[in-house]
């Protein structure tokens, strides 16, 4: 059931039964220990409890980064609670991106594309408290794991932005698939909506990339409480929805 205690990986307690929308969803066959185990997991991460065991702290910040970066409100950091793989071994947990069809706010987002430009990375949920989400918490929680997060975060931007990279690899893309979406009979949207999208896509992509650096950088509020809109990063005039919404049918990811 979306947006019950169980999927938002907190311990109930010690009771199966009390984490059915987990075990009941499971991809893989589950046995009676494979659930104490994971339940142990859940404990130790609602406490805080020997982290370094019980979660994969680079994968799950790494993916944390993204996560955020994209804004995935469809997600576990959304108000609905969902679409998100749990994956656990030996009692350590990590998450498996899932359905980012909708990212970029194209979840029932009421935010103008500034606002979601300039959306607070240390304060990434929508529909609810960070604080209520165990999984990601633990990063705000500890300031060893903020500045990891912070450190993960820079290197994605400046790697992936900062150098030019996305941008290449952007156009390549866009222009090696742009013919075949021409050409298409089954296309969900017009060729001229498709290069709307995209254009819209990237530079929303790099503004993104610009609001963060000044929210690492301490120009930019990083939270809910901090942020203030002028020294937002300015949108202009991109609309959310020409990449695409739960209405239209088009994909926003």
């Amino acid at each position: 059931r979306m947006g019950s205690d169980d999927v938002l990986l907190k311990y109930i307690d010690d009771d199966p039964e009390s984490y059915s929308n987990i075990f009941e969803n499971a991809k893989t066959d589950i046995s009676d220990s494979d659930k104490v185990r994971l339940i142990e997991a859940l404990k130790k991460l609602s406490s805080g409890e020997d982290l370094t065991n019980t979660v994969d702290i680079e994968t799950v910040i790494r993916y944390f980064v993204v996560h955020n970066f994209v804004l995935n409100f469809d997600s576990y950091t959304g108000g609905m609670i969902h679409n998100y793989y749990l994956y656990e071994e030996d009692g350590q947990m990590q998450m498996i991106p899932w359905d980012y069809n909708l990212a970029f706010g194209g979840f029932q987002s009421s935010e103008d594309a500034t606002s979601l430009v300039n959306y607070p990375i240390d304060d990434p949920v929508s529909g609810g408290d960070t604080q209520e989400r165990p999984m990601i918490a633990w990063i705000f929680e500890n300031a060893e794991y903020t500045e990891l997060y912070h450190r993960y975060f820079d290197e994605f931007i400046t790697e992936y932005f900062e150098s030019g990279y996305f941008e290449e690899m952007f156009d390549q893309v866009s222009t090696m698939i742009a013919p075949y979406v021409e050409k298409d009979p089954t296309k969900f949207c017009t060729y001229e909506e498709f290069e709307t999208a995209v254009s819209t896509l990237r530079e929303f992509c790099l503004l993104r990339a610009e609001s963060i650096r000044g929210q690492l950088d301490g120009t930019i509020g990083a939270t809910s409480k901090t942020r203030n809109s002028d020294t937002f990063i300015d949108a202009g005039d991109l609309q959310i929805t020409d990449m695409g919404s739960m209405d239209n049918g088009m994909k926003g990811g």
